[in-house]
């Protein structure tokens, strides 16, 4: 897909089609990664830790723990 580069304001912009926007799951405001790699300008969504919490939340499923695990008596200088 070939775009151009306009004038916005003070600065110059690309305008990214809604079917990008849309594989890639982005939207307004959504932080994203640009660079130069090779003579190319790379965009790509920025990576984002989650918490625990989240990705409990994005999984569907719920928490679960299991019982404590017993690694045996203590071996070298361990401190219990």
């Amino acid at each position: 897909m070939e775009a151009t580069i306009s004038k916005w304001g003070n600065s110059q912009g690309i305008r990214i089609p809604k079917e990008f926007i849309n594989a890639l799951g982005i939207s307004f405001d959504t932080p994203l990664d640009i660079e130069v790699r090779n003579d190319e300008i790379v965009i790509s969504k920025k990576f984002k830790h989650q918490s625990l919490k989240e990705r409990v939340k994005k999984s569907g499923k719920p928490l679960q723990f299991s019982n404590e695990i017993d690694w045996g008596d203590p071996v070298g200088n361990e401190v219990w």
